[in-house]
């Protein structure tokens, strides 16, 4: 691995620690003042709204990437992409925050204070610019983003945080502070490229939406799946345990960011490498990812070892023993997603975006299915059970169907 590879991947890394860092943080804060059962509900409130910014997102998280990596030294390709880019996510965003105050007027029964003060997650996600930036492999700019805007968060959190009726302002904390900082990069990215909203020609907005929607519809799919466990455990099972299930999607969202780390660094520096050369692609895809796989299951294998050792060091309560084992069950899962990634990679590099994002569909679409019957009747080993089925299932679906196309066994 080249020693600038190497060192994009500690320095993203590096930030990507610090967003590991905050939740852990906060949630000791938040339950201890607010109680499981309101942490239960900021999880639910935080799923829904993670499934809503994806249509801010819409393609710019991969196939933004791919653009800004491919065109770096063509400035007028990236600021017409660029503005085309934010004229859809200002549409949608507008789309959105008008469709959560109209639920919120219809519906008596939903958070009002928790769900009306959350929109600052959309407008945080509108401002968000790192997926420009990682683009460009300026993994230092990405990491000063993640900094301050965490660092906002954890210290007003613990200043505001008082009382058990307080847990409606952390998900207002957590989006005010990602706006304040994002829109302070948004402006600098915005003057660099002379960006102007009455530039953007409707044909290309058009253009953009339909190469783009089927990432969207691919990135929702995933979330769907993702955030659709606790979604169904708050409807069967009720707040407390959905609070419980966050606690070790947490566990499972360590990994999750060691993978996104791994993804972000590695996706433009594979579309380079294979816009060069494409045997030159298909190697490095192998070496990074023969690494990657490596490291989990090195890592995987340490916190199995070292819970064990304190297991039987120390008499546990058999209440939290058993919550012990339900969260050790989230540490497999991520294997079993990081065997898909060099595949995924390849297939948007080749615009099969259609593709993934009826694999995706499908996968979230039986997750649903699925999880709710297992979590019915078997609660959340239930639940855990559908993760780790779907997540297996997605997995061998883009495997083969990328092997069947294009013949690349040997990723």
């Amino acid at each position: 691995m080249k020693k600038n590879t190497i060192i994009d991947y500690l320095t993203y890394g590096s930030g990507q620690l610090i967003n590991l860092i905050a939740p852990l943080l906060v949630v000791p804060k938040v339950i201890s003042i607010c109680g499981i059962e309101n942490w239960g509900k900021i999880g639910v409130a935080l799923s829904v709204f993670t499934l809503l910014g994806l249509f801010i997102d819409f393609g710019s998280n991969i196939l933004g990437v791919k653009e800004v990596s491919v065109h770096k030294e063509n400035f007028r390709i990236i600021q017409e992409y660029l503005n085309t880019s934010f004229a859809i996510k200002l549409i949608n965003f507008f789309i959105l925050f008008l469709g959560i105050i109209l639920t919120s007027l219809i519906f008596n029964d939903i958070d009002k204070k928790l769900y009306l003060l959350a929109i600052t997650l959309l407008s945080g996600q509108f401002f968000n610019i790192s997926w420009i930036y990682q683009g460009l492999e300026k993994f230092g700019s990405i990491n000063r983003l993640i900094f301050f805007s965490k660092i906002i968060y954890v210290l007003v959190v613990y200043l505001l945080i008082r009382e058990k009726e307080d847990y409606f302002l952390v998900l207002f904390i957590l989006g005010t502070s990602n706006t304040l900082v994002y829109s302070f990069f948004f402006i600098k990215i915005w003057k660099s490229y002379q960006l102007s909203l009455f530039n953007v020609k409707i044909d290309s907005v058009i253009k953009q939406f339909k190469n783009e929607y089927s990432i969207l519809i691919s990135n929702f799919s995933i979330a769907a799946y993702v955030q659709s466990p606790i979604l169904i455990i708050q409807c069967l099972l009720g707040d407390y345990y959905a609070g419980i299930y966050k606690i070790g999607d947490m566990i499972l969202n360590i990994f999750r960011s060691y993978l996104s780390v791994f993804f972000n660094v590695s996706f433009p520096k594979f579309c380079e490498s294979y816009s060069k050369s494409k045997n030159e692609g298909i190697l490095f895809l192998k070496k990074i990812n023969g690494i990657n796989i490596s490291l989990l299951i090195f890592g995987i294998a340490v916190i199995i070892t070292g819970g064990a050792i304190f297991i039987n060091y120390y008499t546990i309560d058999s209440k939290i023993y058993n919550l012990l084992g339900f969260y050790s069950g989230f540490i497999i899962v991520p294997i079993i997603t990081a065997l898909n990634i060099p595949f995924y990679q390849y297939l948007i590099y080749k615009n099969e975006q259609k593709l993934l994002s009826k694999i995706l569909s499908f996968g979230s679409v039986m997750m649903l299915i699925l999880g709710y019957f297992l979590t019915l009747f078997f609660k959340l080993q239930g639940s855990l059970t559908a993760v780790f089925l779907i997540e297996a299932l997605i997995t061998t679906l883009i495997i083969l169907f990328c092997i069947q196309k294009y013949k690349i066994k040997d990723i």
